[in-house]
Order: C-alpha cells, then structure tokens, then sequence
C-alpha cells in the first residue's frame, strides 16, 4: 500500500523552547554538517527579529517571530548516532539536517541569558521587599526553563556526567554517563559541557567561554563574546538614545509584560520600575526585567516549523525544496560520513579512501564560493556516474546523493571493503583529471602536469575539447587516464600513455567530424553514453562491451581498438559517414562558424597543415614537414585567433550578390581564414579587390614584395591608417593567406563551394589517421 505524505513528513510549529526542552531530547549534528558559521550579521538579525516582536507584542498580544523551518529525522533506532553507547544514549535524537545553526545560536543566547540572569538576581536572594521577592521568583522560574533548553539530565551518572549537552556533533561527541566515555569536542557541544560544569560547582566570577585557540573554535568564541556583549548593551539600557531605542524603556516595560505573560506586573513592581529611578537597586532590577523579557520572546514567541522525516532521504528532499537561500549540502558532503563509517573512525586517517576524500576536497577547495562548490560538485559527480556506470545522473543534488549513497551501500553489502575503496578511488581519479587536466590554465595543459605527454597534436585536440565545453568526453577519457595511473612499470606507463594519447585523439577526430558535418551537437552526447553503456552491439561475437568501469554490477573493458572501433562505428551508422566523400558533401555545405567558433578555426588548422597554396584559390598537401601547424605555439599564436570571413557577413559594396542568395554561404568553410585579431580590424568589410591587396601584404615573402603591394593599394585609392598599418606590420608572414591572394578572380559563389570541399577533404585526411589508423 503506497505511503500518504503524512507517513513522509510530520510538520509541526512548535516555539524555541518547546522544541528544545522535549523530555529527554538531544539534537544531534551529523558528521555532513558544516561547522558553525553564524556571523554577526545573522546573529544580529535574530535578536533585532526578537527586539521588533517585542515592541509589537505591547500592542499586539499574537505577536510571534517565525524564523523558518527546521528539518529533522527522529532516530529511533540510532542510525545517525556514531560513536554510540546505546546504554547512555540520549532517549530521543533529533538528526538535524537543516537549522543546526539557528538552534546552536539560541541555545548559547540562552546560556548568555542564564549566567545574566543568575549573576544578577544574587544580590536579591535575601532581601525581603515585595518587589523584590517577585523578582527573585520570577527569576528562579526562568533559570530552571533556560537551563532544560541547554542540557537534558538524566539524573543518574559520574558527578556531572549525568548531564547531557543538548547539542553534540557526530564522532567528535559522545553522550555518556561515564566519566571515562563521554567526549564533547565539537565547539558547540564544548561550551555548553563547560557551562554545566560552571554552574554545578557553584563557581564564583564569570563564565570563561573561551574554548581555545584552535581555529577549529573560532567560530563558536567570536559568535558567544558578541551574544554576550548584544545582550548586555541591549539590556543595560542605561547609555546612549541610540541604545535606547533597541529596547523597552523603564516606562513600556508594563505593557511588553503584559503582552508576552499575558497579565501586567504587580502594582508594587510597576511603581518601582516607574518611580523609583534613583533607588540604588533599580538599574540592576529593569536589567534583569529586560532580560527575563528578552528571554521570554525568544524561547516562547519565536517560532519554527519542526519538520520531521523518517529517514536521511526523505529529510534532504524536503531541505532541497525549502532551501532557497541558504547553502545546501553538496552530495559529496553527505557522502563522506559513509566512507569514514565504513572505514572506522579511528582507522579512518590512514586508509586509501582517506587519501582519496583528500584529492576529492583538493578539487572541491578550489571553489571557495558556497554556489560555485555546489556546481563543481554537481558536474563532478555527472561526469563520475557516466564514468562509473555508464548512468546519466540528473542535476538535482537528491538524485547524485541517493546515487552515491546507493551504489556505496550496494558494495558494502558485498562485505568486500576493497570494492567500497575502489568505488572512492575511482572519484578521486574523476576529480584528479577534473583538477590536473581539465580546468587548469592553458601552459599547465600543455604537459598535463605530471603526465610529460609530448604530443602536441593530442594536447592542442584537448584545448579544443575544453574550449568547446565538450564535457561528455571527459568519462570516456577519465577511463583511459585512470588504466595510466594504475599502470606498473616502466614499460606499462609507456603503453597506457600512448593508449591516453590515442584515445585524445580517436575522440577528437570523431567529435570534430560529427559536428563539422551536423553543424550541431545531433544527439552525440546520446552516443558517447551508449559506449560507456550499453556498449555497441554489432549483432554478431564481436559486440563492443561499454567503457565504463562498473556498468550493471560488472567490469568494463578499457581498449583503444575497441573504443575506436566504436566511435567508427557510431560515425558510419549513425552518422551516415562512411568515407571522405560523405563527410565532405556534408561538411562542405555546413555553415560552422555559426555553430562554434573554435571548431571552425580547429578545422581550419587541419586543413591547413602541411598544405600549400595549389594556385587556383585551393591548397594541396605538401611534403613532409612543410608548413606545420599542429604545434601548441602555433595553437596559442594570436597571429591565428579570430576567423575572418573573406566575403564579408552581409553585403557590401564590391562583392558579388550571387554569394548572399543563401545567406548561410560566408559561414562555410571555404570563406573562412585565420588572422590576428588586429589585422582582422584593419581589413575590415573592405571590398574583394582591397582585401585581395592586404592578403597579398599579409602573405608578402620579402620586404620588396611587402613595399610592392603597398605601393599597388596606394594606386588603387587605399592608404592605411597608422594603426592599420601598424597591425598589419606586426602581424608578420601569414601563409594561410597566401592562396587568396594568388587568386586572381572575382570571390564568389564558386570558389567558396571549390574551397569548402578543398577544405574539409585536407581536414579529413588530417583526422581519419587519428581514428581509423
């Protein structure tokens, strides 16, 4: 029978204290949880939620401040609790997974509040005026509620022990009644155990809060010193007007009485409260009645919604929907807690998964902004899953987390520990590759770090894969790279290195020639998915398996000859390419540069390589060793940055109509060329007889040829400016620009469909070695 949503989720509104102060509740912190981090802007903003209410509620008896909701999973059965003494444990845990800062901001207020309190009303413990009487009840009363908000007694146990911080935080607490068991490390959980022993032994002085110097407690000693020093100056009332338009006067205190007890102060209180300012008590007596108000509102008129969830997933899911400003736990952060289970606590710091969380965080610390961690996270673990799995994970952190914690879980059923720390490993490997190779600068690239790879044809194809934010190929390659990391010995490393090279390549080449043929994209993120899982099915004993490491419980297979096998594949059957002369007709109509920019000037590179000038407009393949372009200064040259269209990209005077019929045609590749982006401004949409020139001065061989066509612009009416001249002079040889400047006919409809094709045939002859050899 399906689940009601009531079964799900248990909503309920309850005030800060009625929360806090459940019979044998403690609130218990997961090890996922950032530490405290409360600043005095949020702090601040939750007292001035309490000062407001309590100027309201003098004329508005409902008065109530909601601070939002907290998300909890009632642990009955202990799971979340870790290390655990199950004889000890607190008899209710509330998991907290959203609120853990708003509750640990009101319990040390409330600590605050409590030692105020009950330093203050000592000096009336023995006198017998009925105004003071009252408030020395008053006061008794209030120190009881405060001090149940901040420890739970269970009555029996070592001394102190018997008393229970209502706080604690996974694996750095613990609850126990015994002395030599119980642990309260975590910052939160620290000051509230140093509290209780300061008041159980009746220690004289005030409260020492500082917990120490470690960074690990700055947080928790900066946000308890500013509650302390907001409290007080909120509560003195007795210095500057700014200071007393924060809180009641001595002449409302009545009516905020009245409004939060529900009736007025005794007439002998009023009247002293009122009347008698220069009573040497009175200063101490308002204070502590601006405190017991301030007190009140925030335990009794500020509200949450208490959320309660059945299990961690259920949990996130409602956190993820309600969370609309604030910074969401990544997947990865819920994930840890399962491996350092898995691995045992105090085993934990010398595993392989332990090394291996560190590199993940290596990565993730990069990402100091709370958004952009949350992004890298979400793309790591998409890349990761289609690596692992062959799975296409959706963004959404509910669905990466139930994918990790599931896959993990599955493997712990195993019983094999070695399977858990290869499934950590393997996301290491993923953000390893992330990290190292594909979001780092372009002169770190260019050696892939440690890697030493040399070949500039496979590094100058992975800056076009980056440059494109062809993000589907990072699984594929993510394999190939992590088979190099577990290489052996020398001979391996080699081997597995021209396997990574190859496998940058086959990729490359595929990607490079599917969209130079579709224009766009075409569903070839299905198809790399397909490779990874299920594979490719040949329909005979040769089917390609997938890719990927792990897919349906069992063991992928990493080889190139499979892999290319399968991107030909793909490219023949689903592309409809079979041979040079598909991909040409194809490419040659295509009209790239409206579809990727680097693309265009990636194939323009292929073409051009080793080609010289054929003299009719085209090029031709030279011999070996003429004219190379795949070289990393070559790809990083801003002599070749910015594509420049021959025919400009809409008509101009001085070029023929028929080109613009389709308006498509100066997007081909056959009206396209490289130029430094300097020079690209000085030639302009200048005419084809102009351009001609300064393609002729860009391509000049010698200084007399250069002189030449200038003097040859001057006759045709064309000075260049000082700059033009000057980009021009800088930009050096170009030879690229040499075959349209041999070409001595009018630029039109033709010559760019004869040079499209001339083109993209050079561009594949350039790439087939890279998948077919």
């Amino acid at each position: 029978m399906p689940k009601e949503i009531r079964e799900i989720f248990v909503p309920e509104a309850k005030s800060t204290r009625e929360f806090l102060i459940v019979n044998g509740q403690g609130c218990y912190i997961p090890p996922y949880q950032r530490p405290y981090s409360w600043d005095s802007k949020d702090i601040l903003r939750l007292f001035e939620d309490v000062l407001n209410g309590i100027h309201q509620i003098s004329h508005y008896s409902d008065t109530v401040s909601f601070i939002g909701t907290i998300i909890a999973i009632h642990d009955s059965e202990y799971h979340t609790v870790n290390p655990i003494y199950h004889s000890d444990v607190a008899p209710r845990v509330m998991t907290i997974i959203d609120g853990q800062q708003r509750i640990s901001t009101i319990v040390m207020a409330n600590i605050v509040l409590h030692e105020y309190i009950h330093a203050t009303s000592k000096r009336f413990n023995k006198k017998t005026d009925s105004h003071l009487v009252w408030i020395n009840d008053q006061c008794i009363q209030m120190l009881s509620q405060l001090r149940n908000t901040y420890l739970i007694d269970q009555y029996t146990g070592d001394s102190n022990y018997r008393y229970y911080p209502r706080i604690i935080r996974s694996y750095k607490d613990v609850w126990s009644r015994k002395q030599n068991l119980a642990k309260y490390e975590s910052p939160i959980a620290k000051l509230i155990w140093n509290y209780i022993n300061f008041t159980q032994t009746e220690s004289k002085g005030k409260f020492n809060s500082d917990l120490g110097q470690h960074n690990h407690y700055k947080s928790v000693n900066n946000a308890f010193r500013l509650i302390q020093k907001e409290i007080r100056r909120i509560c003195n009332l007795r210095t500057t007007k700014k200071d007393s338009q924060n809180f009641v006067k001595n002449s409302e205190i009545n009516e905020s009485f009245k409004g939060i007890w529900g009736f007025p102060l005794p007439p002998e209180v009023k009247s002293f409260v009122e009347e008698s300012v220069n009573d040497k008590d009175h200063i101490h007596f308002c204070f502590l009645l601006r405190l017991l108000i301030f007190a009140r509102y925030l335990n009794d008129r500020i509200a949450m919604t208490i959320v309660t969830a059945k299990n961690e997933n259920d949990a996130f899911d409602m956190f993820d929907s309600l969370n609309t400003t604030g910074e969401p736990l990544t997947a990865f952060e819920t994930f840890k807690p399962k491996v350092i289970e898995r691995e045992g606590l105090s085993a934990y710091e010398g595993t392989d998964s332990h090394t291996c969380i560190v590199k993940i965080e290596d990565y993730l610390d990069r990402y100091t902004k709370a958004k952009q961690k949350q992004s890298a996270t979400s793309d790591m673990l998409i890349y990761f899953a289609l690596f692992e799995s062959g799975t296409k994970l959706q963004k959404p952190s509910n669905y990466q987390r139930r994918y990790l914690h599931d896959k993990y879980d599955k493997l712990t059923r195993l019983d094999d520990i070695e399977q858990n720390r290869i499934f950590v490993k393997s996301l290491a490997t993923m953000a390893s590759f992330l990290n190292n190779l594909w979001f780092v600068e372009k002169d770190i690239t260019t050696n892939f770090a440690s890697l030493n790879i040399d070949d500039e044809e496979a590094l100058i194809g992975f800056e076009l894969l980056r440059e494109i934010k062809h993000t589907i190929t990072i699984a594929p390659l993510c394999r190939f790279y992590q088979i190099l990391l577990e290489a052996g010995n020398a001979s391996d490393v080699i081997q597995k290195k021209d396997d990574f090279i190859a496998a940058i390549k086959a990729t490359v080449a595929f990607s490079v020639l599917w969209r130079g043929a579709k224009g766009k994209t075409q569903s070839i993120d299905s198809h790399y998915r397909d490779i990874m899982r299920p594979g490719i099915n040949l329909n005979n004993e040769n089917d390609i398996p997938p890719l990927a490491r792990c897919p349906d419980g069992k063991f992928g297979t990493v080889s190139i000859t499979n892999y290319k096998k399968a991107l030909q594949h793909v490219l023949k059957h689903k592309g409809n390419i079979h041979c040079r002369e598909d991909w040409v007709k194809l490419a040659s109509s295509v009209p790239i540069y409206q579809y990727s920019r680097p693309l265009t000037r990636f194939l323009v590179f292929c073409a051009s390589d080793g080609s010289v000038p054929s003299g009719n407009g085209l090029l031709t393949r030279g011999r070996i060793g003429i004219n190379p372009f795949f070289k990393m200064d070559m790809w990083n040259n801003n002599a070749y940055f910015t594509v420049e269209h021959v025919a400009p990209q809409s008509l101009k005077t001085g070029w023929n109509i028929e080109i613009y019929n389709d308006p498509t045609t100066v997007h081909t590749l056959g009206n396209l060329i490289l130029l430094p982006e300097n020079a690209n401004s000085a030639i302009g949409n200048k005419s084809w007889k102009h351009k001609k020139l300064m393609y002729s001065l860009l391509s000049a061989e010698t200084k007399e040829d250069y002189s030449l066509v200038l003097e040859e612009l001057r006759k045709v009416g064309l000075n260049l400016s000082n700059r033009a001249d000057e980009a021009i002079e800088n930009a050096g040889y170009l030879g690229l620009c040499k075959s349209i400047a041999l070409y001595d006919e009018e630029w039109s409809l033709d010559i760019i469909e004869k040079r499209s094709r001339c083109l993209a045939g050079l561009a594949w002859d350039r790439l087939e070695e890279w998948l077919f050899s």
